[in-house]
């Protein structure tokens, strides 16, 4: 049984990584797929490349690299791609081992502006005090299939290049089986001596014949009379099974059959779909190694979700290690984060960070469980609500750089006009001011209620997502700054809490005054929010949204609270504060005579 795990990787200086990044992958009883996430230009891509280098499964030479491999094009930044992996003891046709148990380190050496050398050295341990040989040529010895969706056609070519490699995991897999079946290998000779007899029968005083014949005879003059043969045939036998081409017969026609190629990318993508699953069905015994791109390319959602649940966790569950990039809320766990990185670009550094993870600075074991969800879920009193108000947010939270937490659709609807409007004022550009959100991959999320809006505040820092939020405050007060205690113990002996409260009059929405412990509830929730956000990167509106934009009605009626923002030319702080202008970094814009 073969065996190979990736268990952790350390990049410098490589593309868009600048400063060390290591990311930990969960160990091998963990049977889940891991999905890297992050929005374009995040370093994904470059993530996956180090990996294929690390693992040495891409041929390191110094051709391999060139400038734009070097971090911001600066040969003073030299790549580091350190590896750490374990394999099983593999024996090599040369009677040699294949091991790529150990760390694999990436040496590129330069004489000044050129590449002198570059390739991998693997040692023991992380010191480097040992050495180790078994792992040159080893990966070929292992099941490791890299799929690019972006380039499904390619990933079922099974001719070789020019240079005469092969570059689909389909072509190297069908290799692999031919290479390794004895009883093929046993009857090549067979099939040779079968194959040129047809030949010959079928060519034999034809026209083609006689064409080739007419051939030979113009190169041997051609060559001033050197004797040579020549034969129009078929590839030799190693090659042949790589010429071959899958066709269908559609809706089970076996006499018109279409080749796969002439299909779309959707069409293919499920097809790569059955051999990925075929692979894993006829490796019962290897562990193998999957590293797809974006599998949800061509993908429709619905087949997203199968292709997550039917092929990538059933890989998974098998034993093999699944690695996977997505930009598909369709093909997420996020229950279990154990199986989540999360890249983002830093604008400011001009680099790659890691967000979400285990980030360290040596190769750790990753923590065995993770309960925030329960912990957090619990606060929520029942599966309907959790249906309503968490879930539709999750997948929306894990792909976006920030988050901007508001009430309720009102609030939406208020804030992304209230938004389009700064950005408009500041750049004069109307569509950049309707996709200004988008582009900065800023999502606003409604929580619908303030226990909601603490557990959403929870899962940003638990992923590293940059937040702020907006509620109603509920009181007509405004008494935020009185709220700046550091325990509840401490909220509770406080005058605001006891003392102020009693003259403190709320109604509900039946004109009603409200109870001194309906107060007293209110408070803490506020206070909870607080605590949990930090005065920075929470706003109330006093007391409420409506109030705010002089909507005197407490209808909720969207279209008129609409007419209402449509009739307010002017938007200040008691509903757009600059910590909010910060957090949108509209500071960040120029005017817009300076905008491009």
């Amino acid at each position: 049984m073969s065996y190979i795990r990736i268990e952790g990787i350390k990049i410098e200086n490589y593309r868009s990584f600048g400063d060390t990044v290591t990311v930990n992958f969960p160990k091998e009883d963990y049977k889940k797929p891991v999905a890297i996430v992050g929005y374009n230009n995040a370093g994904k891509t470059n993530f996956l490349n180090s990996i294929l280098y690390g693992i040495t499964e891409r041929y390191v030479t110094k051709d391999s690299f060139t400038v734009n491999d070097f971090h911001n094009r600066n040969y003073d930044n030299i790549p580091v791609i350190i590896t750490k992996m374990s394999s099983s003891n593999e024996l090599k046709v040369d009677g040699k081992r294949a091991d790529l148990s150990g760390y694999h380190f990436l040496d590129i050496e330069l004489d000044g502006n050129e590449i002198e050398s570059a390739k991998i050295n693997s040692y023991e341990d992380w010191k480097k005090t040992r050495q180790i040989y078994t792992s040159y040529g080893a990966s070929k010895y292992f099941k490791i299939f890299y799929i690019n969706f972006h380039e499904i056609k390619k990933e079922i070519s099974t001719k070789k290049t020019s240079w005469g490699n092969l570059s689909s995991f389909l072509a190297k897999h069908i290799k692999s089986i031919v290479n390794r079946d004895d009883n093929m290998t046993g009857k090549k000779d067979i099939f040779k001596e079968e194959v040129k007899a047809s030949t010959d029968k079928v060519m034999a005083d034809s026209s083609l014949n006689e064409f080739l014949k007419r051939i030979q005879i113009n190169y041997s003059t051609n060559l001033r009379q050197n004797q040579c043969h020549i034969e129009f045939g078929l590839p030799e036998y190693e090659d042949i099974f790589l010429e071959m081409m899958f066709k269908i017969g559609l809706n089970g026609d076996m006499e018109n059959l279409v080749p796969i190629s002439h299909f779309g990318d959707g069409y293919i993508s499920m097809f790569v779909m059955a051999v990925i699953q075929a692979i894993a069905e006829s490796n019962e015994t290897d562990k193998c190694l999957f590293l797809f791109e974006e599998p949800e390319s061509f993908l429709h959602e619905n087949h997203q979700e199968y292709f997550y649940k039917t092929v990538l966790c059933g890989l998974a569950e098998k034993g093999h290690q699944v690695i996977y990039t997505t930009h598909s809320d369709k093909m997420l766990d996020v229950f279990d984060t154990r199986g989540l990185i999360r890249f983002e670009f830093d604008e400011d550094n001009k680099q790659t960070v890691l967000k979400y993870n285990k980030p360290s600075d040596e190769f750790l074991e990753i923590e065995e469980n993770e309960e925030i969800f329960d912990e957090l879920l619990s606060e929520i009193e029942d599966y309907n609500n959790y249906i309503k108000l968490i879930e539709p947010n999750l997948n929306k939270i894990i792909f976006s750089k920030k988050v901007l937490l508001v009430e309720g659709p009102n609030d939406l609807m208020t804030y992304k006009e209230i938004i389009r409007r700064k950005v408009l004022e500041l750049t004069g550009d109307n569509k950049y001011s309707e996709t200004y959100l988008n582009f900065n991959n800023i999502a606003i999320v409604p929580h619908h209620g303030k226990i909601t809006a603490l557990i959403l505040i929870r899962l940003c820092k638990h992923f590293g997502i940059d937040y702020f939020a907006i509620n109603d405050f509920d009181f007509e007060e405004d008494f935020v700054a009185k709220l700046s205690f550091e325990t509840i113990e401490e909220l509770k002996e406080s005058d605001i809490y006891n003392a102020e409260l009693k003259n403190i009059t709320i109604f509900n929405s039946k004109g009603e005054p409200l109870s001194e412990r309906t107060k007293k509830g209110m408070i803490t929730t506020n206070w909870n929010l607080l605590k949990e956000a930090s005065f920075e990167k929470i706003h109330f509106n006093i007391p409420k949204l409506e109030s705010v934009l002089g909507y005197a009605s407490n209808d909720k009626n969207s279209a008129k609270i609409w007419r209402k923002i449509k009739e307010t030319s002017e938007f200040g702080e008691s509903i757009f504060p600059k910590n909010l202008k910060q957090f949108l970094e509209l500071n960040n814009i120029q005017d817009k005579d300076n905008f491009v």
